[in-house]
């Protein structure tokens, strides 16, 4: 009797403890989102996505958030006044795993993170599967910054002026002496998207290869 309850006891456990990513982010992470949010009520129905600049729409910035938590990754947005120079290229395919790369310049020293989970980017969050970081070449700091002023990224509308309804979410953070801007584009390299965004989006991917 007293081994049967043992294991009653103990299978519970084990069910509390892989209960989904979902309610653990709700439960840790209530109300922490990774962006700020725009009125939607302010918005027709039809343009909800193309909100003001450097702000998401509810729906979206707690989708991105929740993969985002589970990368755990840093929220940028909210360390303007710190001195921070961040730069995170976030990819959520809609039917494969969610990932980021992330380079930080700290006192001249360039440090390049990555992070996947088992999740699937358009829907399920998971639980992060590979984590590596290590130091690169400044050189290679260099030609992101020096593309990032080659495309005008700081006047780049966060949102798309096209509607994609299925794709990959291509999300581009940076966060340099104080300034804070993203975009976010679906698919951009399966359409007519832009080019300088595309290739600034690779060139992060490719500094961590």
């Amino acid at each position: 009797m007293k081994k049967c309850l043992f294991l009653i006891i103990l299978i519970s456990l084990i069910s509390c403890a892989s209960v989904s990513t979902d309610y653990r982010y709700d439960k840790t992470e209530k109300g922490k989102l990774y962006f700020p949010s725009f009125d939607e009520t302010n918005y027709p129905r039809d343009t909800i996505n193309t909100g003001p600049n450097d702000s998401l729409r509810s729906f979206t910035n707690n989708w991105y958030s929740k993969h985002l938590y589970t990368l755990k990754e840093p929220v940028l947005f909210n360390k303007i006044n710190e001195k921070q120079n961040t730069i995170r290229f976030t990819h959520l395919g809609t039917w494969s795993n969610p990932y980021s790369y992330r380079l930080e310049n700290i006192y001249g020293k360039i440090i390049l993170t990555y992070n996947r989970t088992n999740g699937l980017g358009g829907y399920e969050v998971g639980r992060r599967i590979k984590s590596k970081t290590k130091e690169i070449n400044s050189e290679k700091w260099s030609q992101v910054l020096d593309k990032i002023n080659d495309i005008n990224f700081w006047n780049i509308s966060t949102h798309d002026s096209q509607m994609i309804l299925d794709g990959e979410e291509w999300i581009l953070e940076v966060l340099i002496d104080g300034k804070y801007h993203f975009v976010t584009r679906t698919s951009p390299d399966s359409y007519d998207g832009d080019k300088g965004f595309i290739e600034l989006c690779q060139l992060i991917e490719k500094s961590g290869k």
